[in-house]
């Protein structure tokens, strides 16, 4: 078949309905040098989705019992726990990478005479996520499908676990479809006579292509077997929901344009949270050294894989000087530091003596020109950051861990230990090497001879004990009011999308919060 004729099996096939609604900011509207970084940018991230996805899938061929027990016999709660908790996960890292697959899809459109770069690397990024959602989801819908308490389960919206209603009866739709099956067998073919555009574009070289091309192959045999095998048993199970669904079957449905420009780009109120810069002076009037935050922005994809409304947590440390008022005259924290090595006067002398690298960063200012006050774990690793980055987004809660002052110095003490190092993108929270948002403030206030510390439970998520940003929140709900309560309200900043802006909300507004879905995020 010619690759006219290709194409244009490729865009009926894409577009079985109406065409998905346009993105935001056109990742083709880019130069060549922009789409191309671009285009690299979210190579790394379908290849951490597909790792995420590979993971998923060997935690369920472990607990593949549970999959197939009798479907009279009702799950336990620790075994409704482990699917919810997978199928979360996996449908957080199957909407990413539909992110992508959408974001180049018109790739098609674009020349591949006149525009060979953007052509050839859109097909890369929009066949390599289209192969990785085919290959998971049709094991997955295989191993499911069918099943009816497994299926009323995986199908009940969920907030805790971030799952909207009816997400696997429009999870099979999308991975059961002819539309996406027939852009499998026609993308494959393509694929071979796109490989001298590819060299000339001289995109084959590029860091981590021979991986997506690899896993292509890989991903396409799989998914290519299960059609063979099973094909028109999936079919069959999915045929009701497709039916009662067919206004959503061009593409798999998240809310409004979230699908269309995540990840590390923003797609609304570009550069604008909806906290105000005059809200997060407000509140850091009333914030200590030590103080826990958590924070959510809409619009991003954050903690792929973890659940729950809230998906990040920092540590706030406050200026240096606000740091050395609050810890270096206090009696009990002069006491520990003086049994530290070299007899420090000062906490925060000794934070410069032992960390001297670290110290001249921190006592120094963020990209806005203002001071560091946060050290959190964000992509780049365990980092210092200002207010702009740290508190200006959408929601911002901050907590007071109830403990004397020499227990926040012991907590800051390791933070500082722990900046430089590594974002965790496997969430593993035995290893130091590399840390997560919530690993960093959950390491940093563990309990040890020394310090109380916060006790933290950490929480089965896809067979890992990870410990998302919603259970900080919580725990504050579970213990609020209690005499032995490890943590005080200090605020809550609550975005109001639909109003364009944020509002100062109280404790119960604050305590409820967690219990919001993530992909909600509408919110009134």
């Amino acid at each position: 078949m010619p690759a006219a004729s290709l194409l244009l099996a490729w865009l009926v096939a894409t577009h079985p309905a109406a065409p998905p609604p346009a993105a935001p900011k056109d990742v083709y509207a880019l130069d060549d040098e922009a789409f191309v970084a671009q285009a690299q940018r979210d190579l790394v991230l379908l290849e951490r989705y597909a790792q995420g996805l590979r993971r998923l899938q060997e935690d369920v061929k472990q607990s593949r019992g549970v999959y197939q027990q009798k479907q009279s016999m009702p799950y336990t709660p620790d075994q409704k726990q482990r699917v919810l908790s997978t199928w979360a996960a996996f449908f957080d890292y199957f909407v990413s990478t539909e992110v992508i697959r959408q974001r180049y899809w018109d790739f098609v459109k674009v020349s591949s005479l006149t525009q060979p770069k953007k052509h050839a690397w859109g097909f890369l990024l929009t066949h390599g996520a289209l192969t990785t959602e085919l290959a998971h989801g049709l094991t997955y819908a295989d191993l499911t499908g069918g099943k009816k308490q497994l299926e009323v389960m995986l199908d009940e919206p969920t907030p805790e676990h971030g799952l909207p209603a009816r997400a696997f009866a429009r999870f099979k739709e999308k991975v059961i479809h002819v539309a996406t099956t027939t852009q499998l067998y026609t993308g494959d073919m393509y694929k071979e006579q796109l490989r001298p555009l590819l060299v000339k574009a001289g995109a084959l070289d590029a860091p981590r292509v021979p991986w997506l091309m690899q896993e292509m192959k890989l991903n396409s045999e799989v998914a290519r077997g299960l059609l063979q095998k099973r094909g028109a048993t999936l079919f069959a199970k999915a045929a009701a929901d497709i039916t009662q669904d067919s206004a959503q079957r061009a593409f798999f449905p998240v809310q409004r344009a979230v699908a269309e420009w995540m990840g590390d780009t923003r797609v609304r109120r570009v550069g604008e949270p909806l906290i105000t810069r005059e809200q997060v002076l407000s509140v850091l009037g009333r914030m200590e050294p030590g103080d826990i935050m958590v924070a959510r922005q809409n619009w991003y994809l954050s903690n792929i894989g973890l659940p729950g409304f809230w998906p990040h947590a920092e540590l706030f440390v406050g200026t240096p000087p606000q740091l050395a008022a609050y810890f270096d005259e206090d009696p009990e924290v002069k006491a520990w530091v003086a049994t530290l090595p070299g007899a420090p006067a000062t906490f925060t002398a000794h934070l410069a003596r032992a960390f001297p690298a670290k110290w001249a960063e921190y006592t120094g200012q963020d990209a806005h020109g203002d001071p560091i006050r946060i050290i959190e774990s964000i992509s780049e690793g365990v980092s210092f950051t200002g207010l702009e980055h740290g508190m200006r987004v959408d929601y911002l809660g901050v907590m007071r861990p109830r403990l004397p002052r020499v227990d926040k110095a012991r907590a800051i003490l390791r933070a500082f230990t722990f900046q430089g190092r590594p974002y965790d993108f496997d969430f593993d929270f035995f290893s130091d090497q590399t840390l997560v948002c919530t690993e960093l403030v959950w390491k940093s206030y563990a309990p040890a001879k020394e310090t109380r510390g916060l006790s933290i439970p950490l929480v089965s998520v896809a067979g890992r004990r990870t410990l998302p940003a919603n259970e900080l929140v919580r725990l504050f709900d579970a213990e609020y009011g209690k005499p032995d309560r490890q943590l005080d309200f200090v605020a809550f900043l609550d975005g109001r999308e639909g109003h364009g802006d944020a509002k100062e909300a109280d404790e119960a507004a604050f305590r409820y919060s967690y219990r919001r879905a993530k992909w909600d995020i509408a919110q009134e």
